[in-house]
Protein backbone atom coordinates (compact mmCIF):
# COMPACT_ATOMS: atom_id res chain seq x y z
CA UNK A 1 0.00 0.00 0.00
CA UNK A 2 1.37 3.52 -1.36
CA UNK A 3 -0.32 6.03 0.82
CA UNK A 4 0.88 9.43 1.86
CA UNK A 5 -0.99 9.60 5.51
CA UNK A 6 -0.99 6.80 7.44
CA UNK A 7 -2.61 6.63 11.35
CA UNK A 8 -1.76 7.76 13.92
CA UNK A 9 -1.57 10.93 11.38
CA UNK A 10 -4.89 12.88 11.85
CA UNK A 11 -5.17 13.64 8.09
CA UNK A 12 -8.50 12.35 7.19
CA UNK A 13 -7.15 10.70 4.04
CA UNK A 14 -5.47 8.32 6.16
CA UNK A 15 -8.79 6.42 7.25
CA UNK A 16 -9.42 4.81 4.19
CA UNK A 17 -5.99 2.88 4.21
CA UNK A 18 -6.37 2.02 7.64
CA UNK A 19 -9.59 0.66 7.86
CA UNK A 20 -8.35 -1.61 4.45
CA UNK A 21 -4.75 -2.61 5.78
CA UNK A 22 -7.04 -4.02 9.46
CA UNK A 23 -9.49 -6.01 7.35
CA UNK A 24 -6.77 -7.28 4.57
CA UNK A 25 -5.08 -8.37 8.13
CA UNK A 26 -7.81 -10.20 9.17
CA UNK A 27 -8.46 -11.83 5.99
CA UNK A 28 -4.77 -13.62 5.95
CA UNK A 29 -2.78 -11.04 3.87
CA UNK A 30 0.51 -9.85 4.29
CA UNK A 31 0.75 -6.30 4.19
CA UNK A 32 3.43 -3.59 3.70
CA UNK A 33 2.63 0.18 4.39
CA UNK A 34 5.33 2.65 2.28
CA UNK A 35 4.16 6.04 4.05
CA UNK A 36 5.51 9.35 5.22
CA UNK A 37 5.73 10.86 8.97
CA UNK A 38 3.01 13.81 8.40
CA UNK A 39 0.98 14.04 11.56
CA UNK A 40 2.96 11.52 12.76
CA UNK A 41 4.47 12.41 16.72
CA UNK A 42 6.94 9.49 17.40
CA UNK A 43 8.26 7.12 15.45
CA UNK A 44 7.12 4.78 17.95
CA UNK A 45 3.39 6.12 18.25
CA UNK A 46 2.37 3.89 15.58
CA UNK A 47 -1.37 2.68 16.33
CA UNK A 48 -1.85 -0.21 14.53
CA UNK A 49 0.65 -3.17 15.26
CA UNK A 50 0.23 -6.84 13.69
CA UNK A 51 3.11 -9.88 12.89
CA UNK A 52 2.02 -9.62 9.41
CA UNK A 53 2.01 -5.59 8.80
CA UNK A 54 5.39 -3.89 8.00
CA UNK A 55 5.08 0.02 7.89
CA UNK A 56 7.88 2.32 6.28
CA UNK A 57 7.84 5.42 6.48
CA UNK A 58 10.07 7.53 4.26
CA UNK A 59 10.89 11.39 5.52
CA UNK A 60 11.21 14.32 2.62
CA UNK A 61 12.46 17.54 3.22
CA UNK A 62 9.78 19.46 1.58
CA UNK A 63 6.90 17.52 3.94
CA UNK A 64 9.31 18.30 6.97
CA UNK A 65 9.44 22.04 6.80
CA UNK A 66 5.45 22.40 6.12
CA UNK A 67 4.88 20.38 9.13
CA UNK A 68 7.60 22.35 10.98
CA UNK A 69 5.87 25.72 9.84
CA UNK A 70 2.44 24.40 10.61
CA UNK A 71 2.42 27.18 13.74
CA UNK A 72 3.25 29.93 11.36
CA UNK A 73 0.42 29.93 8.90
CA UNK A 74 1.64 33.08 6.69
CA UNK A 75 4.87 31.38 6.43
CA UNK A 76 2.90 27.77 5.58
CA UNK A 77 1.23 29.33 2.60
CA UNK A 78 3.89 31.17 1.43
CA UNK A 79 5.58 27.29 1.41
CA UNK A 80 2.96 25.68 0.21
CA UNK A 81 2.72 28.14 -2.91
CA UNK A 82 6.38 28.20 -3.79
CA UNK A 83 6.80 23.96 -3.51
CA UNK A 84 3.02 23.33 -5.19
CA UNK A 85 4.03 25.83 -7.98
CA UNK A 86 6.96 24.91 -8.76
CA UNK A 87 7.18 20.45 -8.84
CA UNK A 88 5.38 18.20 -10.63
CA UNK A 89 2.98 16.98 -10.51
CA UNK A 90 2.72 18.34 -6.83
CA UNK A 91 4.63 18.97 -4.00
CA UNK A 92 5.01 15.41 -2.47
CA UNK A 93 6.99 14.35 -5.97
CA UNK A 94 10.21 13.86 -4.00
CA UNK A 95 8.95 12.16 -1.58
CA UNK A 96 6.94 9.40 -4.12
CA UNK A 97 10.50 9.18 -6.06
CA UNK A 98 12.18 7.84 -3.11
CA UNK A 99 9.00 5.59 -2.41
CA UNK A 100 8.81 4.67 -5.71
CA UNK A 101 13.20 3.90 -5.95
CA UNK A 102 12.48 2.09 -2.81
CA UNK A 103 9.94 -0.13 -4.34
CA UNK A 104 11.88 -0.94 -7.17
CA UNK A 105 14.23 -2.88 -5.14
CA UNK A 106 11.59 -4.76 -3.30
CA UNK A 107 10.44 -8.21 -3.85
CA UNK A 108 7.19 -8.30 -6.12
CA UNK A 109 4.35 -7.92 -4.31
CA UNK A 110 0.62 -9.84 -5.17
CA UNK A 111 -1.09 -6.23 -5.51
CA UNK A 112 -0.23 -2.94 -5.10
CA UNK A 113 -2.71 -0.24 -4.08
CA UNK A 114 -1.68 3.51 -4.51
CA UNK A 115 -3.99 6.13 -2.80
CA UNK A 116 -4.43 9.71 -4.63
CA UNK A 117 -3.87 12.44 -3.09
CA UNK A 118 -0.72 12.74 -3.91
CA UNK A 119 -1.24 13.06 -7.78
CA UNK A 120 2.86 12.20 -7.69
CA UNK A 121 1.93 8.28 -7.07
CA UNK A 122 1.14 8.16 -10.90
CA UNK A 123 4.84 8.99 -11.47
CA UNK A 124 4.78 4.72 -11.17
CA UNK A 125 3.21 4.62 -14.32
CA UNK A 126 6.00 6.36 -16.32
CA UNK A 127 9.13 5.61 -14.04
CA UNK A 128 9.81 1.70 -14.72
CA UNK A 129 8.51 0.89 -11.58
CA UNK A 130 6.37 -2.34 -12.73
CA UNK A 131 2.72 -1.24 -13.30
CA UNK A 132 0.60 -3.25 -13.94
CA UNK A 133 -2.70 -5.12 -13.67
CA UNK A 134 -1.83 -5.94 -10.30
CA UNK A 135 -2.07 -2.39 -8.99
CA UNK A 136 -5.13 -1.08 -8.09
CA UNK A 137 -5.27 3.01 -7.84
CA UNK A 138 -7.69 4.86 -5.32
CA UNK A 139 -8.89 8.43 -5.81
CA UNK A 140 -9.79 10.10 -3.20
CA UNK A 141 -9.81 13.17 -4.94
CA UNK A 142 -9.76 14.26 -8.03
CA UNK A 143 -6.73 15.43 -10.28
CA UNK A 144 -7.01 16.63 -13.69
CA UNK A 145 -11.33 16.77 -13.88
CA UNK A 146 -10.42 19.44 -10.78
CA UNK A 147 -8.16 21.19 -12.08
CA UNK A 148 -10.62 21.93 -15.19
CA UNK A 149 -12.75 23.71 -12.05
CA UNK A 150 -10.43 25.33 -10.61
CA UNK A 151 -7.05 26.41 -12.21
CA UNK A 152 -3.85 26.73 -10.04
CA UNK A 153 -2.62 29.88 -9.40
CA UNK A 154 1.19 28.98 -10.39
CA UNK A 155 1.37 29.85 -14.19
CA UNK A 156 3.71 26.13 -14.47
CA UNK A 157 0.94 23.97 -12.87
CA UNK A 158 -1.55 25.52 -15.57
CA UNK A 159 0.92 24.67 -18.27
CA UNK A 160 1.64 21.55 -17.33
CA UNK A 161 -2.34 20.59 -16.92
CA UNK A 162 -1.93 18.65 -20.08
CA UNK A 163 0.83 17.08 -19.08
CA UNK A 164 -0.80 16.10 -15.68
CA UNK A 165 -3.66 14.72 -17.75
CA UNK A 166 -1.44 12.49 -20.33
CA UNK A 167 -0.02 11.16 -16.95
CA UNK A 168 -2.91 10.11 -15.57
CA UNK A 169 -4.33 8.69 -18.59
CA UNK A 170 -1.49 6.26 -19.27
CA UNK A 171 -0.33 5.04 -15.79
CA UNK A 172 -4.50 4.01 -14.96
CA UNK A 173 -4.73 2.62 -18.47
CA UNK A 174 -2.02 0.09 -17.27
CA UNK A 175 -3.62 -1.15 -13.96
CA UNK A 176 -6.20 -3.35 -13.16
CA UNK A 177 -8.69 -1.35 -11.03
CA UNK A 178 -9.54 2.34 -10.23
CA UNK A 179 -11.71 3.04 -7.29
CA UNK A 180 -13.63 6.11 -6.54
CA UNK A 181 -14.89 7.55 -3.32
CA UNK A 182 -17.11 9.57 -5.10
CA UNK A 183 -19.32 8.32 -8.38
CA UNK A 184 -19.46 12.21 -10.06
CA UNK A 185 -15.42 11.80 -9.82
CA UNK A 186 -15.93 8.31 -11.68
CA UNK A 187 -18.01 9.94 -14.22
CA UNK A 188 -15.59 12.12 -14.86
CA UNK A 189 -12.83 10.26 -15.23
CA UNK A 190 -14.41 7.99 -17.83
CA UNK A 191 -15.80 10.94 -19.63
CA UNK A 192 -12.32 12.17 -20.24
CA UNK A 193 -10.92 9.30 -21.31
CA UNK A 194 -8.44 9.21 -17.93
CA UNK A 195 -9.73 5.43 -16.90
CA UNK A 196 -11.06 2.23 -18.89
CA UNK A 197 -14.95 2.91 -17.93
CA UNK A 198 -14.73 -1.26 -17.30
CA UNK A 199 -11.73 -1.25 -14.95
CA UNK A 200 -13.15 1.52 -12.74
CA UNK A 201 -15.68 0.95 -9.53
CA UNK A 202 -17.60 3.45 -6.80
CA UNK A 203 -16.66 1.76 -3.69
CA UNK A 204 -17.56 4.97 -0.92
CA UNK A 205 -16.22 6.01 2.11
CA UNK A 206 -17.18 4.00 5.01
CA UNK A 207 -17.57 4.58 8.55
CA UNK A 208 -16.19 1.77 11.36
CA UNK A 209 -18.62 -0.49 12.38
CA UNK A 210 -16.68 -1.67 15.39
CA UNK A 211 -16.71 2.09 16.52
CA UNK A 212 -20.07 3.34 15.93
CA UNK A 213 -22.20 0.05 16.46
CA UNK A 214 -20.97 0.14 19.83
CA UNK A 215 -24.12 1.95 22.44
CA UNK A 216 -23.64 5.89 22.20
CA UNK A 217 -22.54 7.64 24.70
CA UNK A 218 -24.67 10.50 25.50
CA UNK A 219 -24.20 14.05 23.88
CA UNK A 220 -22.69 17.03 25.22
CA UNK A 221 -24.32 19.43 27.07
CA UNK A 222 -25.32 22.43 25.45
CA UNK A 223 -26.56 23.60 21.62
CA UNK A 224 -23.35 23.25 20.48
CA UNK A 225 -22.50 23.07 16.59
CA UNK A 226 -19.11 21.35 15.67
CA UNK A 227 -16.81 21.38 13.12
CA UNK A 228 -13.82 19.00 12.08
CA UNK A 229 -11.08 19.36 9.40
CA UNK A 230 -10.08 22.56 7.58
CA UNK A 231 -11.90 25.46 6.06
CA UNK A 232 -11.05 27.93 3.28
CA UNK A 233 -10.82 31.54 4.50
CA UNK A 234 -13.30 32.88 1.58
CA UNK A 235 -15.32 30.75 -1.14
CA UNK A 236 -18.31 28.59 -0.46
CA UNK A 237 -16.01 26.48 2.30
CA UNK A 238 -15.20 29.02 4.45
CA UNK A 239 -17.16 29.59 7.53
CA UNK A 240 -18.45 33.06 6.19
CA UNK A 241 -21.88 31.92 5.46
CA UNK A 242 -22.09 29.55 8.61
CA UNK A 243 -21.00 32.37 10.89
CA UNK A 244 -23.26 34.56 9.65
CA UNK A 245 -26.42 32.46 9.92
CA UNK A 246 -24.83 31.72 13.40
CA UNK A 247 -25.48 35.18 14.39
CA UNK A 248 -28.49 35.97 12.66
CA UNK A 249 -30.26 32.55 14.57
CA UNK A 250 -28.58 34.41 18.10
CA UNK A 251 -29.84 38.00 17.12
CA UNK A 252 -33.35 36.45 16.85
CA UNK A 253 -32.96 33.91 19.68
CA UNK A 254 -31.09 36.02 22.41
CA UNK A 255 -32.10 33.05 24.98
CA UNK A 256 -30.07 30.63 23.22
CA UNK A 257 -26.89 32.54 23.29
CA UNK A 258 -26.11 31.24 27.08
CA UNK A 259 -26.24 27.61 25.75
CA UNK A 260 -24.81 28.06 22.00
CA UNK A 261 -21.53 26.81 20.90
CA UNK A 262 -19.57 26.39 18.25
CA UNK A 263 -16.74 24.07 18.34
CA UNK A 264 -13.88 24.05 15.77
CA UNK A 265 -11.18 21.18 15.44
CA UNK A 266 -8.50 21.70 12.78
CA UNK A 267 -6.37 24.51 11.49
CA UNK A 268 -8.43 27.64 11.82
CA UNK A 269 -7.83 30.26 8.60
CA UNK A 270 -6.58 33.39 10.80
CA UNK A 271 -8.37 35.43 8.76
CA UNK A 272 -11.75 33.85 10.07
CA UNK A 273 -10.64 35.26 13.22
CA UNK A 274 -11.99 38.75 11.99
CA UNK A 275 -15.01 37.64 11.05
CA UNK A 276 -15.98 36.07 14.36
CA UNK A 277 -14.97 39.68 16.07
CA UNK A 278 -17.25 41.63 13.68
CA UNK A 279 -20.14 39.19 14.19
CA UNK A 280 -19.89 39.29 17.84
CA UNK A 281 -19.02 35.46 18.23
CA UNK A 282 -15.96 36.01 20.30
CA UNK A 283 -18.25 34.23 23.42
CA UNK A 284 -19.39 31.68 20.99
CA UNK A 285 -16.30 29.78 19.43
CA UNK A 286 -14.41 27.35 20.61
CA UNK A 287 -11.22 26.42 19.26
CA UNK A 288 -10.09 22.79 20.27
CA UNK A 289 -6.90 21.34 18.85
CA UNK A 290 -6.96 19.40 15.77
CA UNK A 291 -6.97 15.38 17.28
CA UNK A 292 -5.76 12.40 16.47
CA UNK A 293 -7.75 9.44 14.54
CA UNK A 294 -8.91 7.84 17.85
CA UNK A 295 -9.90 11.15 19.77
CA UNK A 296 -11.44 12.54 16.75
CA UNK A 297 -13.70 9.81 16.88
CA UNK A 298 -14.53 10.09 20.19
CA UNK A 299 -15.76 13.64 19.81
CA UNK A 300 -17.47 12.96 16.49
CA UNK A 301 -20.08 10.59 18.57
CA UNK A 302 -20.67 12.80 21.48
CA UNK A 303 -21.08 16.42 19.46
CA UNK A 304 -24.68 17.65 19.85
CA UNK A 305 -24.69 18.57 16.21
CA UNK A 306 -22.06 18.21 13.44
CA UNK A 307 -21.15 20.69 10.80
CA UNK A 308 -20.59 19.92 7.32
CA UNK A 309 -19.83 22.38 4.55
CA UNK A 310 -19.48 21.53 1.55
CA UNK A 311 -18.52 24.15 -1.80
CA UNK A 312 -20.23 23.43 -4.73
CA UNK A 313 -16.49 23.68 -6.70
CA UNK A 314 -16.09 20.38 -4.61
CA UNK A 315 -18.85 17.91 -6.68
CA UNK A 316 -16.63 15.45 -7.09
CA UNK A 317 -15.66 14.98 -3.71
CA UNK A 318 -16.91 12.66 -1.30
CA UNK A 319 -15.39 14.39 2.36
CA UNK A 320 -14.69 11.04 4.68
CA UNK A 321 -16.17 13.02 7.34
CA UNK A 322 -19.66 12.25 6.21
CA UNK A 323 -19.85 8.86 6.87
CA UNK A 324 -18.32 8.83 10.41
CA UNK A 325 -21.43 11.77 10.96
CA UNK A 326 -23.60 8.75 9.70
CA UNK A 327 -22.04 6.07 12.41
CA UNK A 328 -22.63 8.57 15.14
CA UNK A 329 -26.12 9.04 14.51
CA UNK A 330 -25.78 12.09 15.30
CA UNK A 331 -28.00 15.91 13.26
CA UNK A 332 -25.82 16.80 10.74
CA UNK A 333 -26.19 20.68 9.80
CA UNK A 334 -25.29 20.08 6.42
CA UNK A 335 -24.68 23.15 4.26
CA UNK A 336 -23.98 21.14 0.75
CA UNK A 337 -25.52 22.27 -2.53
CA UNK A 338 -28.73 21.19 -4.08
CA UNK A 339 -28.82 18.35 -6.17
CA UNK A 340 -25.07 17.13 -5.58
CA UNK A 341 -24.27 13.76 -5.27
CA UNK A 342 -23.60 14.36 -1.18
CA UNK A 343 -26.69 16.33 -0.98
CA UNK A 344 -28.36 13.04 -2.60
CA UNK A 345 -26.50 10.93 -0.04
CA UNK A 346 -28.01 13.05 2.69
CA UNK A 347 -30.76 12.78 1.79
CA UNK A 348 -31.00 8.58 1.05
CA UNK A 349 -29.63 8.71 5.40
CA UNK A 350 -32.20 10.66 6.29
CA UNK A 351 -30.61 13.82 7.15
CA UNK A 352 -32.23 15.71 4.02
CA UNK A 353 -34.51 18.14 6.48
CA UNK A 354 -31.01 19.35 8.07
CA UNK A 355 -29.62 20.40 4.53
CA UNK A 356 -29.17 24.03 3.09
CA UNK A 357 -27.78 25.67 0.01
CA UNK A 358 -23.92 26.61 1.13
CA UNK A 359 -24.42 30.26 0.13
CA UNK A 360 -27.60 31.37 1.79
CA UNK A 361 -27.41 32.44 5.45
CA UNK A 362 -30.87 32.89 5.50
CA UNK A 363 -31.64 29.28 5.02
CA UNK A 364 -29.37 28.07 7.65
CA UNK A 365 -30.77 29.99 10.23
CA UNK A 366 -33.83 28.53 9.42
CA UNK A 367 -32.37 25.27 10.00
CA UNK A 368 -30.84 26.07 13.27
CA UNK A 369 -33.98 27.58 14.43
CA UNK A 370 -35.34 23.89 13.61
CA UNK A 371 -33.09 22.38 15.74
CA UNK A 372 -33.23 25.01 19.03
CA UNK A 373 -36.76 24.08 18.77
CA UNK A 374 -35.80 20.23 18.89
CA UNK A 375 -33.10 21.05 21.86
CA UNK A 376 -35.52 22.63 23.75
CA UNK A 377 -38.24 19.63 23.64
CA UNK A 378 -35.40 17.64 24.29
CA UNK A 379 -35.83 15.67 20.91
CA UNK A 380 -32.47 16.97 19.11
CA UNK A 381 -32.07 13.28 17.41
CA UNK A 382 -30.98 12.33 14.02
CA UNK A 383 -33.53 11.55 12.11
CA UNK A 384 -34.09 7.72 11.57
CA UNK A 385 -32.93 6.60 8.28
CA UNK A 386 -30.79 3.79 6.86
CA UNK A 387 -27.11 4.08 6.81
CA UNK A 388 -25.44 0.22 6.70
CA UNK A 389 -24.91 0.85 2.69
CA UNK A 390 -22.05 3.17 4.21
CA UNK A 391 -20.41 0.86 6.81
CA UNK A 392 -17.08 -1.16 6.66
CA UNK A 393 -19.34 -4.63 7.32
CA UNK A 394 -20.86 -3.99 3.73
CA UNK A 395 -18.34 -2.09 1.93
CA UNK A 396 -14.32 -3.67 3.12
CA UNK A 397 -15.61 -7.11 1.47
CA UNK A 398 -16.46 -5.38 -1.67
CA UNK A 399 -13.18 -3.13 -1.65
CA UNK A 400 -10.99 -6.41 -1.20
CA UNK A 401 -12.48 -8.12 -3.75
CA UNK A 402 -12.21 -5.33 -5.99
CA UNK A 403 -8.20 -5.99 -4.73
CA UNK A 404 -8.42 -9.74 -5.78
CA UNK A 405 -9.81 -9.79 -9.12
CA UNK A 406 -7.58 -6.42 -10.12
CA UNK A 407 -5.54 -8.28 -12.71
CA UNK A 408 -8.83 -10.29 -14.31
CA UNK A 409 -11.22 -8.47 -17.36
CA UNK A 410 -13.96 -7.40 -15.32
CA UNK A 411 -17.90 -8.38 -16.53
CA UNK A 412 -19.31 -5.80 -18.66
CA UNK A 413 -20.74 -3.22 -16.63
CA UNK A 414 -24.88 -2.25 -16.71
CA UNK A 415 -24.33 1.66 -15.43
CA UNK A 416 -22.17 3.32 -12.93
CA UNK A 417 -23.74 3.04 -9.61
CA UNK A 418 -24.76 6.98 -7.94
Amino acid sequence: MLTHTFPPSAHPNAKRPFYVVRHALAEGWEVEVWTSPWGVLSPDAECLNHPRLTIRRFEDPVLRWQQRLRPHPRLLRWWAYLTGGLMFPDACAGWARKVLGALAGAPPADRTLAYVLPASLLMAGRLGRGVDRTWVFDYQEPVSPQQLRVQRRSPLQRLWRRRLAALERDTLHQVGRVLFTAAANQRAYVAMGLAPAARTAHVPYFYDTGVFDRPAPPPRQGFEVVYFGTFDWRGARSPRTFLEALAGFLRRHPEARAETRFRFHGQWPPQCDEQVRALGLEDILVRGPVLDHDRYLEEVRISPILLLVISPLHDLYMPSKIVDYLGARRPILALVPPGSEMHQLLVAAGQGSHCCDPMEAAAVVAVLERMWSAYRAGALEAPRGEIRFWSSEVQLPVYLEHLRAAPMEPAPAHGLRT
